[in-house]
């Protein structure tokens, strides 16, 4: 399984708090005095090596973790983790996401006892919540690491495929014939990173702009680019400097970057803004973080156009996030005046979690901790409704947690997070393969 090595030390140190896009070692079931789902084990501490914490008969045990099949791009550029380097941000992380969502292939482990335990079609052993419901599901290829939708009613999907060579565009077909395409539409590396030898670290997101893709990568240093493909005008690729470019989101012609930085502008970690409704692109500082922070976080937008934005405390570097209203974040931008982001209303995640996206009018992420090989196990994905300030009168609000899946054991996991209109696209991985499966709002 992938393992976040980059946020919080040196080479060799198996320790990390990034993901883009999401590696779930679903566990536990059970409810009662001790216990309802893994989750409420989390504060038992990290388990030994190679067990996760699972919760059965009401109680806290561990159970053995077996992977069966290897890291879909495994480590991007090193052979061991994509994870391993140095913090552009804080002196000790690249400042990329390798928890992104790569680890198709694994069955989520238990050795023999996944292959006796009934699985559903679409979700495998995942449990899903009242209030959502299960749409289409489909194959998707173990190599790609992010999905990105254009506007419906006809979606249009495009992917990231990284392996430890490439980092690639590739269209994905039409929604829900998902294919991956014969060649790449171009690559995410700027011509002086090709070179054989060269490390490079993927960050594990894919955004669009509405008529623009971005991916992007960084290196030992820190250094880092974002690659800007048109799709259809099939225009050569511009490559912009983002060091530690960690997550990014999009609202029509214009990317939100959370990173270190961003073409000529460089102010620290937060929120960066690539306008691209004209060439050159321009670029502007739309967020700032506290003065200390242990790393960039992630990036999201609903449907309504509210941004929820995030980073690591330091020390524990455990993700937190705020929401932002679409009319601020675009006063930010016009004005260049980046907003302090603590100022702005907190999503009460209520633990640590390792990716974000927009799931309709609000925002979904995939809450967890990390065990003993400091790798990410999600108890839960759960979403957040946004509700934007009213003129003259309530402030922008974001609403109590809803659960939309949940683990039953270890056996499936879910490695990929994304929006298709208004719904959620998850990535879906077992024995059964691996797949995207569409989840609605209501019954």
């Amino acid at each position: 399984m992938r393992t976040d090595t980059k946020r919080m030390g040196t080479k060799g140190q198996r320790a990390a708090l990034m993901g883009a896009l999401l590696v779930v070692a679903l566990g536990g079931t059970g409810c009662g005095s001790e216990c309802v789902d893994a989750f409420d084990c989390n504060d038992k501490g990290p388990p030994p090596e190679g067990q996760i914490w699972a919760c059965v008969e009401e109680k806290c045990s561990q159970v053995n973790i077996s992977p069966i099949g290897e890291d879909a791009g495994t480590d991007a550029g090193t052979g061991t983790d994509a994870g391993t380097g140095t913090d552009a941000g804080t002196g000790t992380d690249a400042g990329t996401q390798t928890d992104g969502g790569t680890d198709a292939g694994t069955d989520g482990g238990t050795g023999g006892l996944c292959d006796t335990v009934p699985r559903d079609e679409k979700l495998g052993t995942l449990k899903l919540q009242p209030g959502f419901t299960v749409a289409e599901a489909a194959p998707l290829s173990t190599e790609v690491v992010a999905v990105v939708s254009t506007p419906g009613p006809t979606y249009s999907l495009f992917a990231l495929r990284t392996t430890t060579t490439a980092r690639d565009f590739f269209a994905l077909g039409t929604w829900p014939d998902v294919k991956l395409g014969e060649a790449a539409l171009d690559t995410v590396l700027a011509p002086a990173d090709r070179a054989v030898g060269t490390t490079t670290y993927a960050s594990y997101f894919l955004a669009y702009d509405g008529t623009r893709l971005l991916g992007g990568y960084t290196k030992p240093d820190g250094t880092g680019n974002v690659a800007v493909l048109d799709p259809t005008a099939r225009d050569a690729v511009t490559y912009v400097t983002a060091p530690s470019n960690y997550s990014a989101a999009a609202t029509t012609d214009t990317f939100f970057i959370n990173g270190g930085g961003l073409d000529t502008v460089s102010e620290g970690l937060g929120v960066y803004a690539l306008v691209t409704s004209a060439k050159p692109f321009s670029a502007v500082k739309a967020v700032s973080f506290p003065a200390q922070v242990g790393a960039s976080g992630f990036s999201a937008i609903a449907d309504n156009g509210i941004a929820v934005f995030g980073y690591s405390e330091p020390e524990t570097y455990v993700n937190v996030a705020h929401a932002v209203a679409a009319a601020k974040l675009t006063t930010a931008v016009s004005t260049r005046t980046p907003l302090v982001l603590t100022g702005e209303p907190k999503v009460d995640v209520g633990s640590n979690f390792n990716s974000a996206t927009g799931f309709g009018a609000g925002v979904a992420v995939a809450r967890g901790a990390y065990d003993a090989n400091f790798t990410f196990v999600v108890s839960d994905v759960s979403r957040f409704q946004l509700t934007p300030p009213l003129v003259g009168g309530q402030p922008l609000s974001v609403g109590a947690r809803e659960s939309v899946l949940t683990a039953a054991d270890a056996c499936t996991s879910v490695d990929l997070l994304s929006s298709l209109g208004p719904d959620l696209l998850v990535g879906v991985t077992d024995a059964n393969g691996r797949r995207l499966v569409r989840i609605r709002q209501g019954q």
